[in-house]
């Protein structure tokens, strides 16, 4: 089977334990946030601002230097594993002991036993990590997709039955350690990954280039993308903190569940196409092609539902975070193609541009959030964000990873103007059915009829306008489709 092939079975696959996974969380992420209150969420929401970080520095980017990696042996694998267990041990110990001084930043006394239990988390973790990177790298994205699944049902389990107990937010912090827990064993089960003897030197060193910038990167971008958080939860409290954080979530869960699913299978399939440019590039745009196909129509119907969409799926309490998500949807139709630029950096082994541009990109960000605290509403802050991110970063974030592939940004509009076009056509009938139907209908079904109404509308859209993206997609699942009906056995690339 070809690589091609590979990544398309890996795609759909992939996809399938994404959307799985994501159903059952999403119903019982529903139910949590009936039973519990937006405090509740705000305070996990400031203990993650912190974990985040470690768990950007537990892993030191090696796992994504043994999948970009041409060549790697047992000794790579191994030497990994021990620095990973290692440092998620000293991580969770130092989480322990700066708990009472987080806790005092934040003016939470509760956060200190919360914290101090979600830090087990970073005992349990390291684990998985290298069993993780290891089927990556072999694309077995079947597997990969299984154990997601698995994960993210029993999680969800664990978090509703404490939630109906009335743990309250401790619900959350288990839901947490059950997902993490039940990724280890499972990986554990299916990967055939055992450590073979202990820490090789030299494998670091080998590694070190690309991760030192990797992390580098990493660390630069996860400051910008929690500096919002950081600051409202400092200056204006849990609650504000919890509406931001449930507009942002509900904002990024079909753009990062899009871009998870295919940056999982993305970064191994242009790693292993180093060196041919033209054809990354090419590929490269038919996925952008697909991704604005899917993402944007989502993005802008819900820039426009968003004020009795919140009601409607998370009840009355959520209503402050409606104008919030506004402003994030149409963030998030650009970010849905921007973020993908890393697979780009990371693949070609070019992270260190990766890390100067993030110094430049995050200062210029984090400018912007301050700015919108200042101004004194989440709505503010949500604003200053978008206008940064898209306005002012959105040329040079495309153009300058464009580059080492030969890749322009015109050539990226060119790729996605016809979803484009069309999401803004379906979005404008959804927002002119407002006027008509929304004094008539109850919030559910309001947003249900025009939502569909919507939807018909962007179908017909992309047949009759012929956009390639839409041609393409139903190419693929025919194909998808032919295999699974010929019951096609998950492919596993070849090493080089």
């Amino acid at each position: 089977m070809s690589l091609a092939r590979t990544a398309g079975a890996g795609v759909a696959w992939t996809g399938a334990g994404r959307f799985v996974a994501k159903a059952g969380g999403f119903v019982v992420t529903l139910v949590l946030a009936r039973l519990l209150t937006p405090a509740d969420f705000g305070l996990v929401g400031m203990i993650a601002v912190v974990t985040g970080f470690l768990s950007v520095l537990a892993d030191l980017g090696f796992s994504d230097a043994l999948v970009q990696r041409k060549e790697v042996d047992e000794g790579h694998w191994t030497s990994v594993f021990w620095l990973n267990v290692a440092t998620g041990f000293v991580l969770a110990g130092g989480l322990a002991a700066l708990a009472p001084a987080i806790a005092a930043f934040f003016r939470e006394p509760a956060l200190t036993a919360l914290v101090r239990v979600i830090g087990l988390d970073f005992a349990i973790s390291p684990f998985a990590a290298v069993p993780t990177a290891r089927l990556t790298r072999e694309m077995r994205f079947r597997t990969l997709a299984g154990v997601e699944a698995i994960s993210v049902i029993v999680a969800s389990g664990v978090a509703l039955g404490m939630a109906l107990a009335g743990f309250g937010v401790w619900a959350l912090v288990a839901h947490v350690l059950a997902s993490s827990l039940t990724s280890v064993l499972v990986l554990w089960s299916v990967s055939g990954f055992r450590p073979q003897g202990g820490v090789r030197q030299s494998a670091l060193g080998d590694l070190w280039r690309f991760s030192s910038n990797l992390l580098g990167y990493s660390t630069l971008h996860y400051w910008t993308r929690k500096s919002d958080d950081l600051l409202i939860g400092r200056v204006l409290g849990a609650t504000p903190l919890g509406l931001y954080g449930r507009a942002y979530s509900t904002m990024t869960m079909p753009v990062s569940d899009v871009g998870a699913v295919l940056a999982r299978v993305m970064f191994p399939t242009f790693s292993k196409m180093q060196g041919d440019a033209e054809a990354t590039k090419k590929l490269y745009l038919q996925v952008l092609s697909l991704i604005a196909m899917g993402t944007f129509p989502v993005m802008l119907a819900l820039s426009v539902l968003a004020p009795r969409f919140i009601v409607v799926l998370y009840g009355d309490q959520w209503a402050g975070a409606a104008t919030v998500l506004s402003i994030f949807c149409v963030t998030g139709a650009f970010q849905a193609i921007s973020t993908t630029v890393s697979w780009i950096y990371k693949s070609q082994g070019r992270t260190d541009v990766m890390m100067r541009w993030g110094l430049v990109s995050g200062t210029l960000t984090v400018g912007a959030i301050g700015v919108g605290i200042y101004l004194g509403s989440i709505e503010s802050v949500a604003l200053c964000y978008a206008i940064m991110n898209v306005v002012v970063l959105g040329y040079p974030e495309l153009a300058i990873p464009g580059k080492l592939i030969g890749l322009a940004p015109v050539e990226i509009f060119r790729s996605v103007r016809g979803a484009l076009g069309c999401s803004l056509a379906s979005t404008g009938v959804i927002f002119g059915l407002g006027f008509v139907l929304s004094p008539y209908l109850s919030g559910g079904a309001d947003v249900f009829v025009r939502l569909t109404i919507g939807v018909l509308v962007y179908v017909t859209l992309l047949r009759v306008f012929g956009v390639e993206s839409y041609q393409q997609f139903r190419r693929m699942a025919e194909e998808r489709l032919n295999a699974y009906l010929a019951d096609e056995p998950e492919a596993e690339a070849p090493e080089k």
